[in-house]
C-alpha cells in the first residue's frame, strides 16, 4: 500500500469506528436511498391441466435484467447492526417481447448485523415480506431475502452504503399476471422465484 492510502486509511479508521462506540441512548436513525441492477427473473409455464383460449409455444419468460431503486429505514441496535423497513422497485420488459412490462415491488421487515466495527463495517442482512409482480394482472406472493454488504462510514451523520442482495418468492400455481391471456396464454408454475440485486446508496445518519 503507498504512503497516501496509508494515510487515506488512518484518516478514514476514527470514522468507521465512531457509530460503534456510542451508548445505547446515542443509537439512531438511519436513512438510505439506493439505486441498482437486478438480475433477470425467469417463470416456467404450468402445465397444462385445462384448454386454455389461445395456445402459445412460449414454454418460458423472463423478466429482464434491468435497474431498481428503493429505501431503506433502519433503526440502530445495540448488537451492533440495525433493524429495517426495506423498499425495492424495479420495471422491466418481458422477454419473448410481450406487450405488458413487469413490475417488481418488494417491502421487507429486515435486520442487518455488523460484522466488524472497522473502515468498511461489513454486515449480513435478511428479511420477509412480500413482493408484488404486476404486469397483465398483479399477484402478491411471501419473499425472504439474503444481503452481504458494507457501509464505509465518511463523516458522522453520512456513509456508503453497497451490497449484493439475493430474493426468493413463492409463487401460487396457475398464476396468470405476466401476460394478457388473448395474446400470451401463459401461467406461471407455482415455485421459487429468486433475483439478485447490486445496490449502492447513501446513508444519513440522524
Amino acid at each position: 500500500m503507498t504512503r497516501a492510502g496509508v494515510m487515506v486509511v488512518g484518516m478514514l479508521l476514527p470514522l468507521g469506528q465512531s457509530w460503534g462506540e456510542e451508548s445505547a441512548a446515542d443509537l439512531g436513525w438511519q436513512l438510505t436511498p439506493f439505486l441498482g441492477y437486478s438480475s433477470s427473473i425467469d417463470f416456467e409455464k404450468m402445465d397444462e391441466l385445462a384448454p386454455m383460449p389461445v395456445s402459445t409455444a412460449v414454454d418460458s419468460l423472463q423478466g429482464e435484467s434491468s435497474g431498481n431503486w428503493g429505501l431503506f429505514i433502519s433503526k440502530e441496535v445495540n448488537d451492533p447492526g440495525m433493524i429495517e423497513l426495506l423498499y425495492s422497485h424495479q420495471s422491466t420488459p418481458i422477454a419473448p417481447e410481450q406487450p405488458d412490462r413487469l413490475t417488481v415491488d418488494t417491502l421487507h421487515f429486515a435486520g442487518a448485523l455488523t460484522l466488524f466495527d472497522n473502515v468498511m463495517a461489513p454486515y449480513l442482512g435478511a428479511g420477509i415480506g412480500v413482493t408484488r409482480f404486476d404486469a397483465y394482472e398483479s399477484e402478491v406472493a411471501p419473499s425472504m431475502s439474503l444481503a452481504l454488504g458494507v457501509q464505509p462510514r465518511l463523516t458522522q451523520r453520512l456513509a456508503l452504503r453497497a451490497e449484493v442482495r439475493g430474493y426468493g418468492s413463492l409463487v401460487n400455481d396457475d398464476s396468470q399476471f405476466l401476460c394478457n391471456p388473448e395474446v400470451c396464454a401463459f401461467r406461471v408454475r407455482g415455485d421459487l422465484i429468486t433475483q439478485w440485486q447490486a445496490n449502492i446508496g447513501l446513508t444519513l445518519r440522524f
